[in-house]
């Protein structure tokens, strides 16, 4: 005997998937950040922590993160 997993696949639960998997992508992409500037010993301040977790834009993100690696302050990631 088999059974079969349906899959509700409307429009709205398609967006809410995608929501959810957008929001956990930058949810995942601020935490990262934040763990390369502790690995590299650079002091995140509650702040600067709640700046960062509270960014939603990926492109953001990412440019900090790139600044992320050769930054000896954390404020310098917002210049």
């Amino acid at each position: 005997m088999s059974t079969k997993t349906y899959r509700y696949q409307s429009e709205y639960a398609q967006q809410i998937r995608a929501e959810g998997v957008a929001v956990g992508k930058v949810e995942g992409e601020a935490v990262m950040l934040i763990r390369v500037l502790e690995a590299r010993a650079v002091e995140v301040t509650p702040a600067v922590r709640e700046k960062i977790m509270s960014c939603t834009d990926t492109d953001v993100l990412e440019a900090w993160a790139a600044r992320a690696v050769s930054v000896t302050t954390a404020d310098e990631l917002f210049d």
